[in-house]
């Protein structure tokens, strides 16, 4: 039995190709199954690489491993700014950070009187559906933004 015969590719909820192993599929140890996830002839449309960020050539990929790196230095760094960025910022920020930890909200909506606890679910909540990567990506886009602005 090969690996096509073991896994079934469904398009998830934004479109995008990914491969669940069928109920009571069993690959033998050591196995490794590397499926295109894509139609598309583009390298960075598979769902093993992301997106480029600024700066990078066409030809360099990005692996999780990487996003990952570079959103904790982005985590870090927004703590170094020299100036407070303002509240709107930082409850986008937030939300971000919180879809790509965490992924949807799931928690109940703080009480009438806890507003800082409103407002943050409610950044949070606004990011609802947005992939963990594309969350990273958007972050690590934003924290730049913020660096520039606000210096580091």
């Amino acid at each position: 039995m090969s690996g096509f015969d073991r896994m079934s590719l469904r398009k998830s909820a934004n479109g995008i190709k990914k491969a669940y192993p069928r109920p009571g599929a069993r690959a033998p140890l050591g196995t490794r199954l590397l499926l295109p996830l894509s139609d598309s002839p583009h390298p960075l449309s598979s769902g093993c690489a992301a997106e480029l960020p600024t700066g990078l050539d066409q030809t360099s990929t990005i692996t999780m491993a990487d996003l990952k790196s570079q959103f904790d230095t982005a985590a870090n760094e927004v703590k170094q700014l020299k100036a407070k960025p303002e509240d709107a910022e930082m409850l986008k920020i937030y939300g971000l950070f919180k879809q790509a930890t965490v992924g949807d909200v799931n928690t109940a909506r703080p009480g009438m009187l806890d507003f800082t606890g409103k407002a943050k679910w409610d950044a949070w909540d606004k990011e609802k559906g947005k992939s963990q990567d594309d969350a990273m990506k958007e972050y690590i886009k934003l924290v730049e933004e913020l660096k520039a602005k606000y210096g580091i």
